[in-house]
């Protein structure tokens, strides 16, 4: 934000009046003429800068308030103003001393505590910003610029709620400035609160329609709910506005991917990650994009973007990344930081980094360690400690032992990029990986045997966490209907998570639950559940993973094209999937129609059939 001077002179205050009207060009010539009269008129010179760097012409901004500076270095607005034009050079180092020289000279400027702010680099010194902004809004509450400054650092680093708050406060300010709408309904986008952002945005685009991040925010919003083509119009309604928006070259590139074609989809992403080169979010989705094309180099490259996101898990005593490189007789650290079927999924590596490395030290989900020590015996296996928060994970390794110190890391979700290289090695590497407990195994098979006859067939329906844009990647229960009337077959529920057991009652679906299994928590005796199961169906989950670790018919049912897919149409590297694909926005209920007439066919051929 800009600040006043204090100035004399009755051509310099005429000026100043067509300056603030908006007149930029005519205050310029009357600066100007000031400065003809009297060169060394310090708050010409810096005027004059004000209104060229408002006019776009920060190189010749910077040489006036310079100018201006050396006449009169004890202005504090001098100082702000012309850190504006620094940032806007792309100096932010500069900046944050020109801001910091402006406080030293007045230490409650407003201005400057809030353009400290938003000048600092957020993902190293939040805290020192979040200072600055606040304080900037406690000396004035109504700064306007500065709530949404600080919503927009709060949003950044991962904590949404803050952020929403601190733009709420923004738009109480100013409740006609389309940018403070368009702000509030970002955060409800992102949040997932569709009906209440969609209100804001509809009106962001209102107050000025000529605002393309309204239209590309709106966009995402429609992607959200699957609307497919209304969000392609709102893209492309944006990239009329700003060609170089690449927010809007993001979600284009979202849309022709779920329509199916992925190519397009990176071609779309590489424009997004050009103008916005820095944005961890932009590369990882180009990554995904391209290893759908089956273009693995790159798309591992790329997907690495995953751990530079700012609610990457922090790590505390780490060595050096793993860079592909010999690891003979080195200690490596194989890290723990997505979802449970995530770090099931990447297991899938394990025996790759024990043939590899000299020596291996895995963390996990604590649900995860007996049955990775008993799969990997000769893995040093250990439950992370995380602490921080659930947006701002932080693991420590101090419970390494001294012997076992590490000389390299590497998230188990970057072990593909080194070990799986092409589709050729995914399929030469497809065997079970996990080991469950025998005994366990052994009980289940009596259990399932209490059934009765027919096969045994093993059931989830959805994640356990819901979103509005999760769910379109899940059918829920009630189009299973035409599997359940399936004779022959004794469904198994495998769903995990809250308020599943509900679902069941609600529908009579006629699923079986074995006693005394938690399905969420005992992620050992699902295990060894689904190993002694004929096979498993389920959308892309952690219970996919667990049968294709062990080896088990997996029917998996997912949206198409899905980065696994690696450019073919099936999952190479894992063997026992089968895959059900479809397009995205199309409905559950015809797939799941071609299920249960395949699952009829298998079931009819079951030594058990009748």
């Amino acid at each position: 934000m800009a600040s006043r001077p204090r100035f004399g002179g009755l051509s310099l205050e005429s000026g100043f009046a067509l300056h603030r009207a908006g007149k930029l060009r005519e205050a310029a010539a009357i600066y100007g003429q000031v400065l003809q009269a009297n060169p060394k008129q310090a708050d010409a010179l810096h005027l004059l800068g004000l209104v060229l760097h408002q006019l776009g012409d920060h190189l010749k901004a910077d040489a006036f308030m310079s100018q201006a500076i050396r006449l009169n270095p004890k202005a504090p607005a001098y100082r702000n103003n012309h850190g504006m034009v620094l940032k806007a050079l792309g100096m932010d180092t500069k900046a944050v001393a020109s801001f910091r020289a402006a406080l030293q000279l007045d230490p409650v400027n407003a201005d400057a505590l809030a353009n400290l702010g938003g000048s600092l680099p957020w993902s190293s010194r939040e805290q020192e910003a979040r200072r600055s902004f606040r304080r900037a809004c406690l000396l004035v509450p109504a700064h306007d610029e500065g709530l949404a400054s600080l919503g927009a650092m709060e949003r950044a680093t991962g904590h949404l709620d803050r952020a929403m708050v601190a733009h709420r406060r923004a738009l109480t300010v100013q409740p006609l400035l389309a940018a403070r709408r368009l702000n509030v309904g970002s955060c409800l986008v992102e949040d997932d609160r569709y009906d209440e952002a969609r209100g804001y945005l509809v009106e962001a685009t209102l107050l000025d329609p000529a605002l393309p991040e309204a239209w590309s925010d709106l966009g995402f919003l429609l992607m959200g709910r699957m609307q497919v083509t209304q969000a392609e119009r709102c893209f492309r309604r944006s990239l009329a506005i700003r060609p170089r928006h690449g927010p809007a070259w993001a979600g284009r590139a979202e849309t022709a991917y779920v329509a199916g074609d992925a190519s397009a989809a990176v071609q779309a992403s590489q424009r997004a990650v050009e103008l916005d080169p820095a944005n961890p979010h932009l590369r990882l989705r180009l990554g995904m994009h391209r290893l759908a094309t089956g273009d693995l180099e790159r798309g591992w490259v790329d997907h690495d973007a995953m751990w530079r996101k700012p609610d990457a898990v922090k790590r505390i005593g780490m060595p050096p990344r793993w860079d592909g490189g010999p690891l003979g007789g080195k200690t490596l650290l194989v890290t723990a930081d997505q979802g449970v079927g995530d770090e099931l999924l990447f297991a899938s590596c394990i025996p790759d980094a024990i043939r590899a490395a000299g020596r291996v030290v895995l963390e996990c989900d604590p649900r995860l360690v007996d049955l990775f020590r008993r799969s990997f015996p000769d893995v040093f296996v250990h439950a992370y400690e995380r602490g921080g928060t659930r947006i701002r994970p932080i693991q420590r390794y101090d419970w390494i032992p001294r012997e076992l110190v590490p000389d390299r890391m590497i998230e188990a979700g970057a072990m593909m990029r080194w070990f799986r290289p092409t589709v050729a090695s995914l399929d030469a590497a497809g065997t079970p990986w996990l080991t469950p407990d025998p005994v366990r195994v052994a009980e289940m098979r009596d259990a399932l045997d209490e059934l009765g006859p027919g096969l045994k067939i093993g059931l989830s329906w959805r994640s356990m966490r819901l979103t509005e844009t999760r769910n379109a990647h899940y059918p829920g229960l009630a189009p299973f209907e035409p599997l359940l009337r399936v004779p022959g077959v004794q469904f198994v529920c495998l769903q995990y998570g809250t308020d599943w057991e509900p679902e069941l009652r609600e529908t009579d679906a006629s699923v079986n639950v074995i006693p005394g299994l938690d399905t969420t928590a005992d992620l050992d005796g699902v295990t060894a559940l689904v190993a002694a199961l004929d096979g498993v169906i389920c959308p892309s989950s952690t219970l996919g993973w667990i049968g294709a670790a062990v080896g088990r018919p997996v029917w998996l049912l997912y949206n198409t094209p899905m980065f696994l897919e690696f450019g073919t149409d099936r999952l190479p590297g894992f063997p026992t999937v089968r895959p059900y694909r479809k397009n995205q926005p199309e409905p559950w209920e015809p797939m799941l129609q071609r299920v249960a007439e395949d699952l009829a066919g298998w079931a009819a051929q079951s030594p058990d059939a009748g």
